[in-house]
């Protein structure tokens, strides 16, 4: 994605961490994920928490695959599914042309570049992808979603989340990697080694912050999984 924007702003298609945009990792994004992801359950428990319709429109940023998109498609009016990386974009395409889907919208763009164009949104869904943003660029990515949303607009935003004693961490991080090993297998592990050292998971404190002070109001939060917390929120002015 050309970077047409100042110079100074964060490159969201330079790959941190895992590289998605490597067709032959994303070739194996479904497999890996199927290991400790249900994709069914989680778009019909974010549908009951933002009250979701057949009338909804909803945006999906950071939609890999679309494991969510097409699962929320089935339960509204209009999904944009939105990533930064082609490979993964294609992968959803073809899943679109394979199923018939007609009311998912790829489209190729950033938590610092999406320009929305279409009906307006009454739900933004953000899935293990804000932590591709350093904590500077997450707040101005939050003040961006927030503008994006109707007046009375909701957000489910989940992600790896930190919210133990600093001091423990060590201890903290080896029992979650052993975790991820017996549920999700040594390549899952692998990938989450590499988050730990090279992607930008904060903690609870910073990230809540960060989501009232770009205009939401946290209606409750849902611990998913280890180390995975979810902020169901209202945009509140």
């Amino acid at each position: 994605m050309k970077n047409d924007h100042a110079d100074w702003l964060f490159d969201e298609s330079t790959q941190v961490g895992v590289d998605y945009s490597d067709s032959s990792v994303v070739a194996d994004y479904d497999n890996q994920h199927k290991g400790f992801r249900d994709f069914e359950a989680e778009a019909d428990k974010i549908a009951s928490v933002l009250n979701l319709t057949s009338a909804s429109t909803v945006l999906d940023i950071g939609c890999g695959t679309g494991g969510l998109s097409i699962c929320l498609a089935q339960k509204c009016r209009h999904v944009y599914a939105v990533d930064v990386s082609d490979a993964m974009l294609d992968t959803l395409k073809v899943k679109l042309e394979d199923q018939g889907l007609k009311n998912v919208t790829p489209r190729r763009a950033g938590f610092l570049t999406y320009q929305h164009e279409g009906s307006a949104l009454d739900a933004i869904v953000v899935s293990i992808a804000l932590h591709h943003l350093p904590d500077f660029w997450k707040q101005i990515a939050l003040c961006r979603l927030h503008d994006l949303l109707k007046p009375d607009g909701k957000m489910f935003l989940a992600d790896v989340v930190f919210d133990f004693d600093p001091r423990t961490y060590r201890e903290t991080l080896e029992g979650w990697l052993g975790g991820m090993r017996k549920l999700a297998g040594a390549q899952m592990a692998d990938e989450t080694i590499v988050h730990i050292r090279d992607e930008f998971s904060t903690w609870d404190w910073v990230l809540s912050g960060m989501i009232e002070r770009a205009g939401f109001q946290i209606d409750q939060t849902l611990d998913i999984a280890p180390q995975v917390r979810a902020y169901v929120c209202s945009r509140s002015e």
